[in-house]
C-alpha cells in the first residue's frame, strides 16, 4: 500500500517529526481536542512527537491531511476510522474527502467493515459519517481526555458491501 494518497484537493501522507509543531498547534485547540477520545489538553509538542513516533512504529494506516503543503488534520484506520481537522478548516468538505480516500484504502486491504464513532454532541462528525453511509450500532459512555467529561459515544459501522453499492 502506498504512503501517499492524493484526492481532488488533498494530499494524505505519513506524518514526519517535522509535523510536530503543526499537529500540536491544531490539536492544542480545545475546540478540536474536546471531540477526540485520545488527545489530552493541553496538547503540546511532546504529545505530538509521541503520537508521530507511535504512528511510525504502527501498521501504516494513519496519515496527515494536507492542503497543498499545509497540514490541516489527521486521519487513520488504526482499529477504527478516526479523524480531526484544525478548526480553521472545518466546513470545507475536507473530512468527507479524506474519509472517502481512507475508506477506499481500508477496503482495498481486504477488510469487510470499518467502524467509527462520535460524541453525540458533535453534529459535524455525525453528518460526515452519515453522509459516507455509516449506520449506528450502539452507544457507550466515553471519557474525553481533553476535558475529563464523560459523553455518550455513538458507535457506527460501514460495510464493504454498503460502500460498494450503487447509490
Amino acid at each position: 500500500m502506498t504512503d501517499h494518497i492524493t484526492t481532488e484537493r488533498l494530499t494524505l501522507r505519513r506524518p514526519e517529526m517535522a509535523d510536530a509543531a503543526a499537529i500540536a498547534s491544531l490539536v492544542g485547540d480545545l475546540d478540536v481536542s474536546r471531540w477526540l477520545t485520545r488527545a489530552p489538553h493541553p496538547y503540546g509538542l511532546s504529545d505530538a512527537y509521541e503520537f508521530i513516533s507511535a504512528v511510525q512504529n504502527g501498521n501504516g494506516n494513519t496519515f496527515v491531511i494536507c492542503v497543498g503543503t499545509q497540514l490541516v488534520g489527521c486521519i487513520g484506520t488504526e482499529g477504527q476510522l478516526g479523524y480531526w481537522l484544525g478548526k480553521n478548516h472545518w466546513g470545507r468538505g475536507y473530512a468527507s474527502e479524506a474519509c472517502r480516500a481512507m475508506i477506499d484504502r481500508h477496503f482495498a486491504q481486504g477488510h469487510d467493515e470499518v467502524q467509527s464513532g462520535y460524541f453525540v454532541e458533535n453534529g459535524r462528525s455525525r453528518h460526515v459519517l452519515e453522509k459516507l453511509g455509516f449506520v449506528r450500532t450502539s452507544q457507550e459512555q466515553a471519557r474525553c481526555p481533553a476535558t475529563g467529561d464523560c459523553h455518550v459515544l455513538q458507535k457506527m459501522v460501514l460495510t464493504k458491501s454498503a460502500w460498494e453499492a450503487p447509490g
